[in-house]
């Protein structure tokens, strides 16, 4: 494998990204495959993404990695180095308080419009036009979320990241404070492992699960736009 050594302006990537979401158990959800499966705009495929929106400054992909050396009595320095452990995370504020958005910030629970409250032991609350309430999660359940994250490529052309198994572990913080501070909604997507079966993205020769691949359409230098 090669690697850049001379400088090149068009590699030098600039902006926030669209952030697009999926409950992962959604039947027959899948990854834009190329343009006319709607790479530019995943709205439009037949089983259609949701994009969040904006967000408060933009997205943020962290890989953590922990490796602990071997060492042995002969030698002050390690002889090797392993990698024992990994946490990939997709972090970001939503500027947009809505309540579909929360049912992304607690990690679950669900909106229901024309209703008023939450009845007990499951049931509706009382139904009334133009009300919406929204319900958390319950404390021991969670929704586990695909992420498409949409941003610039390499020379202008369009750059994807799908993560096919994720999960918001952050913790729910919403703030109404003085203008002209604004209302956030905080995210931390931990990847997980795709479920063999399920969305996926591909695997290694030895059968491994990818948590995430980059997908670059050189074929369309069109500017990102978030509307």
């Amino acid at each position: 494998m090669s690697y850049s050594t001379s400088g090149t302006i068009s590699e030098v990537l600039i902006g926030t990204g669209v952030l697009y979401i999926k409950d992962a158990s959604t039947s027959n959800l899948a990854f834009p495959g190329n343009t006319s499966n709607n790479f530019d705009n995943p709205t439009g495929m037949t089983v259609a993404w949701d994009q969040v929106g904006y967000s408060e400054d933009g997205w943020t992909l962290e890989v953590d990695k922990t490796f602990e050396d071997v060492m042995v009595a002969e030698e002050l320095d390690p002889i090797k180095t392993l990698k024992s452990a990994q946490e990939v995370r997709l972090t970001g504020e939503l500027a947009q308080a809505s309540l579909d958005n929360f049912t992304i910030a607690m990690g679950g629970g669900n909106r229901q419009a024309d209703e008023i409250g939450a009845g007990v032991n499951g049931g509706a609350g009382t139904a009334q036009s133009g009300y919406h309430t929204f319900k958390p999660p319950t404390s021991d359940s969670f929704t586990e979320f695909a992420l498409i994250l949409h941003a610039d490529g390499q020379g202008g052309s369009d750059r994807q990241f799908w993560m096919p198994r994720t999960v918001n572990t952050g913790s729910f913080s919403m703030a109404h404070q003085k203008a002209p501070a604004k209302v956030t909604l905080a995210t931390e997507f931990k990847l997980l492992v795709p479920e063999s079966g399920g969305l996926n993205v591909g695997s290694d020769s030895a059968g491994n699960y990818y948590l995430f691949v980059v997908v670059e359409n050189r074929n369309d230098s069109d500017e990102l736009d978030i509307n």
